[in-house]
């Protein structure tokens, strides 16, 4: 079963806009706000899954890997930052 997560506080106008397009199509806002999070995943996920494969390239893990690893702890990325001084003055 899917965790549930917290969006917000939105932008009072957009929070605003949000509840008269919820209206609008008879729905409530946390529904919308749930299909339109959903909507731009799967809209991005290409990207997402190119960004996925660059970051576990540079760290040396295949892209499942990482998936694992950044579901298991989302923080993942920033506490296994790359030396990024390492790379200085190193020819592309």
């Amino acid at each position: 079963m899917p965790k549930r997560f917290q969006i917000g506080p939105l932008e009072e106008n957009t929070e605003n806009w949000l509840i008269i397009w919820a209206a609008l199509l008879t729905k409530n806002k946390v529904t919308l706000a749930k299909e339109l999070v959903g909507l731009q995943v799967r809209r991005h996920k290409a990207i997402i899954q190119e960004l996925l494969e660059n970051a576990a390239e540079s760290r040396g893990l295949d892209p499942d890997e990482l998936f694992r690893k950044l579901l298991a702890n989302p923080l993942y990325l920033k506490e296994s930052q790359i030396d990024q001084d390492s790379h200085k003055g190193q020819q592309p």
